[in-house]
């Protein structure tokens, strides 16, 4: 009897039990705020308090009650993506803010958005003897905003990041330099320090990259061009720890009357070709090599050795370059061959062959073309980069996972 009594007392408790359950439910439902606002404000107080999967949730609710509203579908948009950030989720936050921008191209928000994508890749940035395409492109990130929203408080702030991003790229050449130095790979030790003369200057570093380059070129029977990062050294750096060691081998090759390859001031190392005045208004690139000749079968320049060639929106690195004139001087065609890299803002491009036309104005990369998206390569047959709308075709498109 007394167990019957408890087991009716249990059910009872059950049924109850579901009763509230169900009751709490249709309260819930019966209570969802017609107005977004209210919903945009749970979110931020949840928000604010660091409960951001809680907060995306609250978003992700008025986005799924109010998709059309003007005012708050956006903002809830940027609020799950400021979410991603603060989990440290940087490549799912990234992902959000442009698909934010792709979805609103005109919002206001923008300056704001292009910042957070920076931030999102200068939070990856690693030490300087690890990899680096992190902060490559957080610095890409921070010069967009400042070129695009100069008068920004975000500008200001990126300013200060590219500051550091800048250096932490330097330190990263000097360190592979120096990696190439005690290996005795001399060359390899040159092109670094003078990567991080010419592409980083000011950064605080111009000493080491100095001393490293006058080793390399002194090590590879150079003397007389290593007079010249020496004299830099010793004049512009009397307090360095490098100088000492560099006052000491300048010295020394003075008492061998080694005289400098080059005035004061002239550039060191792989110097930039120097094409006439006339390619000079034609061609629309800058065009830096280790070695330069002129092919005059062809009335062709050919440039070899860590090259790169600098447009307005376009970065072109290779180990060579054809640049073919025609009879008036005027370039008809541009070919970069062997690991051809072309950058253009935070978009990399690989592959080992790029046509210019100037005609066309495209630029043309075939041979194992790629270019990678958040967590997959993007191959074609053929790349096509319309220079003067700056629209991309891929023939032979497919889809490769990322390592």
């Amino acid at each position: 009897m007394k167990t019957t009594s408890v087991r009716l007392i249990s059910i009872v408790l059950i049924v109850l039990l579901a009763t509230i359950g169900c009751a709490g439910k249709k309260q819930v439902r019966s209570t969802t705020p017609k107005d977004p606002s209210v919903l945009y404000t749970q979110g931020m107080v949840l928000f604010n308090n660091g409960k951001y999967q809680e907060a995306t949730e609250v978003f992700t609710r008025l986005k799924d009650y109010f998709p059309t509203d003007e005012l708050y579908a956006p903002k809830a948009d940027l609020r799950i993506a400021d979410c991603s950030f603060f989990r440290k989720e940087y490549p799912e936050a990234i992902t959000r803010y442009l698909e934010f921008k792709k979805q609103r191209p005109f919002h206001p928000d923008l300056p704001y958005v292009d910042y957070q994508i920076g931030l999102c890749h200068y939070r990856q940035v690693l030490s300087k003897d690890r990899d680096q395409a992190a902060t490559e492109k957080a610095l890409a990130a921070f010069q967009n905003v400042v070129a695009n929203y100069p008068d920004t408080i975000f500008a200001q702030k990126a300013r200060e990041k590219i500051t550091f991003c800048r250096r932490r790229l330097a330190e990263h050449e000097l360190y592979v330099a120096h990696f190439y130095l005690r290996k005795d790979e001399y060359g390899a030790t040159e092109k670094r320090a003078y990567t991080a003369l010419k592409q980083y200057p000011a950064c605080g570093v111009d000493d080491e990259a100095l001393y490293y380059l006058a080793l390399a070129l002194h090590e590879q029977e150079r003397d007389p061009e290593a007079l010249v990062p020496l004299k830099r050294l010793v004049e512009e750096y009397p307090q360095s720890t490098f100088s000492k060691p560099g006052k000491k081998l300048r010295a020394s090759l003075k008492e061998h009357g080694v005289v400098a390859a080059s005035p004061a001031g002239e550039e060191i190392g792989m110097r930039e070709a120097r094409p006439t005045l006339k390619q000079k208004a034609t061609l629309p690139f800058r065009i830096t090599a280790k070695r330069t000749q002129n092919i005059v079968e062809t009335n062709s320049i050919l440039y070899t050795g860590d090259v790169v060639a600098l447009g307005e929106e376009i970065r072109i690195r290779a180990e060579s370059i054809l640049v073919t004139m025609g009879d008036d001087d005027v370039p008809l065609e541009m070919v970069a061959r062997d690991e051809v890299v072309v950058t253009r803002g935070e978009d990399e491009i690989f592959g080992n062959k790029a046509v210019w036309s100037p005609d066309q104005k495209t630029l043309i990369l075939t041979g194992d073309a790629k270019t990678k998206e958040i967590g997959e390569w993007i191959l074609g047959d053929e790349f096509t980069l319309h220079l003067d709308t700056g629209k991309i075709e891929i023939k032979g498109r497919r889809l490769q996972p990322a390592d």
